[in-house]
């Protein structure tokens, strides 16, 4: 298993448990109530992860990390990317038109905060999926 990999692992981890905090608290309170203090907080700290992370990742395995990514490597990259761009769309444009019909930006902040978390886990699940082919 390639760092890579192990990256998308772990990085599909990261956003699927803290997307489904975000989701918990925002279901809680409704969708259409302010912004809670939980989302924001998850939010923070799944920055913090990634950064730890890609660190710890930088410090085992040093050689591998730093390396470019070969052909297959930037391929696969780009297509999972590609593919958690249109998921991000997808969760995006319909907040921007509810917010452009009725001005509810509390609607379009929970549902732009979570199509975040859905686009993260669609890009590093695909990077998993694309590397096992």
């Amino acid at each position: 298993m390639s760092v890579r990999e192990l990256v998308a692992w772990a990085m599909v981890a990261l956003f699927g448990v803290v997307g489904a905090l975000c989701l918990n608290a925002v279901l809680g309170a409704g969708l259409g109530a302010p912004p809670q203090q939980a989302v924001i907080e998850a939010a923070g700290f799944a920055v913090t992860a990634v950064v730890v992370l890609e660190i710890a990742l930088a410090i085992f395995f040093p050689k591998q990390s730093g390396a470019p990514p070969d052909e297959r490597e930037r391929l696969i990259i780009a297509r999972a990317g590609h593919w958690s761009g249109l998921v991000f769309l997808f969760g995006v444009l319909p907040a921007l038109g509810r917010y452009a019909i009725d001005g509810d930006g509390n609607i379009m902040f929970n549902v732009i905060v979570l199509s975040l978390f859905v686009s993260g886990v669609a890009e590093y699940g695909s990077q998993i999926i694309l590397f096992r082919r």
